[in-house]
């Protein structure tokens, strides 16, 4: 097959849109598949255009035998509105235009959100007269309602939701990575069960099982202390505050330390609070390329998932779940949903208060009292990733619904 994936996240970022697709890509070229990738240039979540590219109209590179067209966009490091409006506007003209670059493929496979890429994909799937599949992995507009972004009962809500509505029917297949996705999809847009195809981001294992944790003891001077990592997005759904709040009420316990790896619109507002806290048992690193993930996760002795309690977020389930567990630890999650679901059937986690600093902090305590507990919930977690989610066979899954 010819394969075209749209997508406005792409590798060397290290979002969970681009992780997905960068195991996929790779795995369909390898299977004597000829993918295409139209993206743009690597810049989130920082708002700056990564070392080593340059933003200009167009640029062509392979990476691991797959083609990948890069076209322009306006970036900024502004959070606000209309920066992103903005943001996601310039890469659907550019894309769109750029794609008559792109030989006939035998499908476009557009990954959403945001919505636009969605739009624009179904009409290069009208121009080139190919199927689109919808790559669905969270409801847009309903999450940037949900992050303050949008008012759900303005304007451009309604016009969103509609604009939604009729790409999703008019999508040959849509792909989701959580079964609460697809419940929405029949209940909330009447799309039929029949055209919706579970794809979960799966888990590496045998990359995380890579990791070398003594890189992570030596560069952060971790040694013989008790790490509770967090990795991924610092942003307003993930609402990573309370992890500072929970290291607050834990400082004195000193072999204690909250290693959190990433960036994002919340990491100023971190930082803050850590000096204005005096905290000495946080470590902010900062965006870290995903090849040193395995190393990170392998260090943890315990991993979070926070979320900003919302209905919208408990269909969603986070790649970081599909991390920690490859790698065998332990896992507190926040709220109560697909991805809780998960962790208590592998019974490789703890499901806390969301919101909930204390809750957050005693949970911590409990589990560095009960190494036998951590051990158990580690194991249980990758065999149950192993059994279930292997990324291989995910992959395979993948490549029959194409």
């Amino acid at each position: 097959m010819k394969i075209l994936l749209y997508t406005q996240y792409f590798p060397p970022e290290t979002n969970a849109p681009a992780n997905r697709w960068d195991y996929f890509t790779r795995y369909l070229a390898n299977k004597g598949h000829q993918v295409v990738v139209l993206t743009t240039f690597p810049h989130h979540p920082l708002g700056k255009i990564f070392p080593g590219y340059k933003n200009r109209w167009f640029y062509k590179e392979e990476r691991n035998g797959v083609i990948i067209l890069r076209t322009g966009i306006f970036v900024s490091s502004s959070s606000k509105f209309w920066a992103r409006a903005l943001n996601y506007l310039s890469f659907s003209f550019s894309s769109y235009l750029n794609s008559g670059r792109v030989e006939n493929p035998d499908l476009i496979i557009a990954s959403v959100p945001p919505l636009t890429v969605g739009i624009v994909g179904q009409w290069i799937s009208s121009r080139k007269r190919i199927p689109l599949v919808v790559d669905l992995r969270d409801f847009w507009p309903e999450a940037a309602s949900s992050t303050g972004y949008l008012s759900s009962g303005g304007f451009l809500y309604r016009c969103a939701r509609q604009r939604a509505r009729s790409l999703y029917q008019k999508a040959r297949v849509i792909l989701v990575n959580s079964p609460g996705l697809a419940e929405e999809l029949v209940l909330g847009y009447g799309i039929s069960r029949g055209k919706i195809q579970l794809v979960y981001n799966g888990a590496d294992i045998e990359f995380f099982e890579s990791g070398n944790p003594e890189i992570i003891d030596k560069r952060y001077n971790l040694k013989n202390k008790f790490v509770v990592l967090y990795t991924g997005l610092l942003g307003f759904a993930q609402s990573p505050v309370v992890m500072i709040e929970a290291a607050r009420i834990l400082q004195k316990h000193k072999d204690i330390v909250f290693l959190i790896v990433g960036t994002g619109p919340k990491y100023p507002e971190l930082e803050r609070k850590v000096q204005d806290y005096h905290l000495q048992n946080v470590v902010l690193t900062g965006l870290r390329p995903r090849q040193e993930m395995p190393s990170f996760v392998q260090r943890a002795d315990i991993c979070l998932i926070p979320y900003k309690n919302s209905p919208v977020f408990r269909r969603n389930i986070p790649s970081k779940i599909y991390d920690y567990m490859a790698a065998g630890k332990p896992i507190i999650i926040n709220l109560e949903g697909e991805a809780s679901k998960i962790i208590l059937s592998a019974q490789a986690g703890i499901l806390i208060k969301p919101n909930d600093a204390q809750s957050l902090a005693q949970t911590i305590l409990g589990l560095k009292e009960n190494k036998i507990l951590r051990e158990k919930m580690g194991f249980c977690a990758q065999t149950y990733a192993r059994r279930h989610y292997h990324k291989r066979e995910i992959g395979e899954l993948l490549e029959a619904v194409l």
